[in-house]
Formats: C-alpha cells, sequence, structure tokens
C-alpha cells in the first residue's frame, strides 16, 4: 500500500513539474492533507477511509490536468482534502480506542491479581483463626467442668445443713399447730354468735332501706312532676310572649306600612304638582323642563331651578329613598358629541344637588342622553324647548316575600 502511494505522490510531482500552470492552493492543502493522513495511524487502522481520501485526492489531480484554473479543481481538491483529514482523525480516535483498550485489559489483570492475593491472605487468616478458637473453646470447657464440679459440691453440703433446719422446723409448727386448732374452735364459736348477731341487724336495716328508698322515689317523681309542669307552663307563657310580640310587631308593621304609602301618596302628589310625573316601564318619570333650569348652552342651575329642586328632594326624602336616575336631553342643535357632553353635565348638575340637599349620594345616577330621545319635534322653538329636559327616574321598590 505505501509503495503504491509513493508511486502515485511521484507521478503526480512528475506530473506537475512539466505543467507550466500553478496548482491552486485547494490542491495544495489537499496533497498536504493525505501526506499526513498516510504517516499517521490511518494507514494500519483506517485503510479504507485513507483509500477513499487517495481516490478523491487522484479524481482532483485528473480535474488539474484537464483545467488547471477550474472550479471543479478546486472544489475536488477541497473534498479531498476533508477525506484526507476524515481518515487521519479516525485513524487517531482508533489509536486511541486502542490504547485505552489496552490499558484497560492491563488494569483488569491488576485488578484480578490483588483479588487473588486478597483471597488467599484471607483463607490463611481464616485457618489461623480457626485454630485459635478451638483452643479457646478446650479451655472453656475445662474451666465449665471444674465450675459445675464445685458448684455441685456446694450444693450438697447446703442440702445436708438445710435437711436438718427443716426437721427442727417442722417439730415447731407441730407444736403451734396444735394451739392455733384449740385458739380457732374458740375463734369460731364466737365468729358464729356474732355472725348470727349481724345477720339479724342487716336484715333489720335493708329492711329500713328499702321503705326509705320507696318513699325517696316518691320525693324524687314528685319533684319530676313539678319540674315537668313548670316546663310546660312556661312554654306556654313563651309562646304567647311570642303571639304578643309577633301580633304588636305585625301591628306595627301595619301602621308603618299605611303611614309610608301615605307620605308616599303625599310625595306622589307633591312632585306631580312641581312637574310633569308619569308611570312607566322603568318606573316613575319626573321631567323637568330644561327652560327652568339652565341657561342655553350651558350646565350651571338657575335660582329658581334650585328652588325647585329643593321642592323635589324634600318629596323624595318623605319616602322611603329609592334609586334614582338623573337623565339629561338636549334638542338637536350643535353636533352630537357636544350635546353628549352637555347633557351628561346637566345631569351630573342635578344629581350634586340633590346629594348635597340630603339625598343618599349611593342611590343616584347621572347619564347624558343627548339628543337620542326627543318627546317632540326639533323643527319648532316649542318642540326644541321640550326636548330640553332633565328626567328623573324614580326606580320600583324590591318587593321582598314576608312569611
Amino acid at each position: 500500500m505505501k509503495v503504491l502511494q509513493l508511486c502515485i505522490l511521484t507521478i503526480s510531482a512528475a506530473y506537475l513539474a512539466g505543467c507550466a500552470s500553478v496548482a491552486p492552493k485547494e490542491l495544495v492543502d489537499a496533497r498536504s492533507a493525505y501526506q499526513t493522513a498516510s504517516a499517521g495511524p490511518a494507514q494500519e487502522l483506517a485503510p479504507a477511509d485513507l483509500h477513499k481520501a487517495q481516490l478523491a485526492l487522484n479524481e482532483a489531480e485528473q480535474s488539474f490536468h484537464k483545467d488547471s484554473d477550474s472550479t471543479k479543481t478546486k472544489d475536488l481538491s477541497y473534498v479531498a482534502q476533508r477525506k484526507s483529514e476524515q481518515a487521519g482523525a479516525l485513524g487517531a480516535i482508533a489509536a486511541a480506542k486502542s490504547t485505552k483498550e489496552r490499558a484497560n485489559a492491563d488494569f483488569q489483570k491488576q485488578q484480578a491479581a490483588i483479588v487473588e492475593q486478597g483471597k488467599k491472605d484471607l483463607r490463611e487468616s481464616e485457618k489461623q483463626s480457626a485454630v485459635t478458637q478451638a483452643e479457646l473453646e478446650k479451655q472453656a470447657a475445662l474451666k465449665t467442668a471444674k465450675d459445675t464440679a464445685d458448684a455441685e459440691l456446694k450444693a450438697s453440703e447446703q442440702r445436708t445443713a438445710a435437711g436438718q433446719q427443716a426437721a427442727a422446723v417442722q417439730a415447731e409448727r407441730a407444736r403451734q399447730a396444735s394451739e392455733q386448732q384449740a385458739a380457732a374452735e374458740q375463734r369460731t364459736a364466737a365468729a358464729q354468735t356474732e355472725l348470727a348477731r349481724q345477720a339479724e341487724v342487716k336484715a333489720a336495716k335493708e329492711r329500713t332501706d328499702a321503705e326509705s328508698q320507696r318513699q325517696q322515689a316518691l320525693i324524687e317523681q314528685g319533684k319530676r312532676d313539678v319540674v315537668e309542669a313548670e316546663k310546660r307552663a312556661a312554654v306556654t307563657r313563651a309562646e304567647l310572649d311570642k303571639q304578643a310580640a309577633l301580633n304588636r310587631a305585625k301591628a306595627s308593621a301595619d301602621a308603618e306600612l299605611k303611614a309610608s304609602e301615605q307620605r308616599t301618596a303625599a310625595a306622589m302628589a307633591e312632585l306631580a304638582a312641581i312637574a310633569s310625573l308619569k308611570e312607566e316601564e322603568r318606573g316613575l318619570v319626573l321631567t323637568l323642563s330644561g327652560s327652568i333650569l339652565f341657561r342655553s348652552a350651558e350646565a350651571s342651575l338657575m335660582p329658581a331651578a334650585q328652588v325647585k329642586l329643593d321642592q323635589v328632594t324634600k318629596a323624595l326624602l318623605t319616602i322611603h329613598p329609592r334609586s334614582l336616575v338623573v337623565e339629561g336631553h338636549t334638542d338637536s342643535q350643535g353636533s352630537d358629541a357636544y350635546n353628549q357632553a352637555l347633557s351628561q353635565r346637566r345631569a351630573d348638575a342635578v344629581r350634586d344637588y340633590l346629594v348635597q340637599k340630603g339625598y343618599p349620594a349611593n342611590q343616584i345616577q347621572a347619564r347624558g342622553q343627548g339628543e337620542g330621545s326627543p318627546i317632540a319635534k326639533n323643527s319648532s322653538a316649542e318642540g326644541r324647548a321640550n326636548n330640553r329636559r332633565v328626567e328623573i327616574v324614580i326606580q320600583r321598590e324590591v318587593q321582598t316575600s314576608k312569611k
């Protein structure tokens, strides 16, 4: 293989020497890359890839022979260079892998030798431990046999002394038993007499206790009957008190409702006298003419308007406060945006005045309606005056169910 490569390089060099054209840089780099790869481990460890690089270099050389300045020569040279570099890299990787495998094999051999030596040392240590253990067990057995013999001798001596003491104790116990028997017979007779007396006393006490328990049971039953009667009476009184309270509450509620209805009717009559009041689907609508509230194109209340709104506020506060919506309206004079802003300012002015006079602020809303809800034609001065208005919508009171 090396001979073949050297021949190819020699032929290429001779060919190049005979040519007038200078090889491009890409071809020079490809030749250098192939020489470097051939001198490395790729010759033995990656011969197939090195052969591919050789074929690619030959193809580049042939292209250079045909056309020294062609782009194809440079492209083929670049491919040959990359294949040579790849063959060199693969050879280096294979060499590193081989070195690693040899190192791993050496490491495995060393570990196996260390383990085997450890096993030998362990077996030798176990043999020595077994001999030592056997000697210790022999010494322990001899000591145990001696201790057993000594204990048996001492126990025999103790049993002999105990037998002698037991005989003396037995004779003393026989004498004491005779005396105790006589005393026991005397105590038995006295006990029988005492038991007879106690039995009589117990029977009398039991009869007395039974009678006492019967009397106590009657007393307890009487107490329970009294407590039960008092409970029933208390329940009855509570029910009567509850009913009376309900009747009073109902009467008070009816009176308050009647008074409220009367106040509401009077307030509605007063509102109807102040301005136009009519029932609509959205609620009661109080219509105030714009000519008595504001000057033309203005949103500030006139003095006469304040007097009128004082009357409206007084009437509204007479009844239970309801939610109000103050709506401002204009005629069609001016742009839609201008009329919308003017109607909102006028609605805000009326709302703020009602709040200032004591109406709950959280129950009033102000809405500008612009010129979008006319009630008359804007073609006449009278119609436009009717359209320039403020409407106070008194919303219906929410009804709650009563038990």
